[in-house]
């Protein structure tokens, strides 16, 4: 006898299933050396994120024009850049902006290179052809000549910078979704679908991509990495991030022009944004070590 998903007994059942999943997602993770050290290093920007305001005396703007160019000292706790900003400050609320761009860029490209991929590896003929072919096209480019393309070609923003780092990143999600679904399609519960005449974006959305879920979500959790590097890359070539805001790269990019005299505003975003990018991969590589043991 089934029990119906009405019955007062049914929800308590599927509450104990979904902290289970949760359970079992944060076994994985803590059961990997690497993907907990990952995790510390990217939870500790999250918090100094999330907490700024509470952990800053000073603003990412405020100028103090005695203390211009100064190291580390009581009253500025990493130093001070060429107008007298606060680097903690500027450093943390950076940390804002690329803890959302970062991500942001990834999820859109996701988004683009999962409906691409799915579209030509389940209908595959002309319509796989057309769309490799011009994903092949994008990838003929460097990722740093499109994003030099698309920002000079549109002026730095926000939205611009995460539009550059969509197109260069959709066309490789869009392989690995294409070469997931090609394998999948083949099996015995794709045919079902198909016979009980389920529609084609129910076999792709519901059937196929739960089932590729695994390898899609390591590899977008690495490209966050890359996207806070080229993040930082555009910053450092003028094309981030307009100033004054306290965007990694530019900071980097301004503080060598004073690095003789002072070297701590090169120093702390360059640390900010290897740490970051580091904590980044090594949370993925050990998600992607342990997910391969029970495979």
């Amino acid at each position: 006898m089934t029990k119906s998903p009405q019955d007062p007994s049914v929800a308590p059942l599927k509450r104990r299933a979904r902290w289970r999943r949760v359970r079992d997602a944060l076994a994985v993770v803590t059961s990997s050396k690497i993907a907990l050290v990952g995790l510390v290093l990217v939870g500790f920007w999250v918090l100094l994120a999330i907490f700024a305001p509470l952990v800053s005396p000073y603003g990412p703007l405020e100028q103090d024009r005695d203390a211009m160019n100064e190291g580390p000292s009581l009253r500025h706790f990493l130093g001070t850049d060429h107008l007298g900003r606060d680097l903690w400050a500027r450093v943390i609320y950076g940390a804002r902006t690329i803890l959302v761009l970062a991500p942001l860029s990834v999820l859109s490209a996701l988004l683009v290179g999962t409906i691409l991929g799915l579209t030509g590896g389940y209908f595959g003929g002309w319509i796989d052809e057309v769309v490799m072919r011009i994903l092949d096209a994008i990838m003929a480019f460097p990722p740093i000549l499109l994003y030099l393309i698309i920002i000079v070609a549109l002026g730095p923003s926000a939205m611009n910078v995460v539009l550059a780092i969509t197109i260069t990143g959709a066309p490789g999600i869009a392989r690995l979704v294409r070469s997931m679904a090609l394998d999948i399609r083949t099996r015995e519960y794709i045919a079902a679908a198909e016979l009980r005449g389920e529609n084609p974006l129910y076999i792709m959305f519901v059937e196929i991509l739960p089932n590729a879920r695994g390898p899609i979500i390591v590899d977008a959790m690495l490209r966050v990495g890359y996207a806070v590097f080229a993040i930082g890359t555009l910053g450092f070539l003028g094309l981030g991030l307009p100033p004054p805001s306290p965007d990694w790269g530019s900071m980097v990019s301004t503080g060598r022009q004073y690095i003789f005299i002072s070297i701590w505003a090169v120093l702390w975003p360059s640390v900010a944004i290897s740490s970051l990018v580091i904590g980044l991969n090594l949370f993925a590589d050990g998600l992607r070590e342990e997910s391969m043991k029970y495979q």
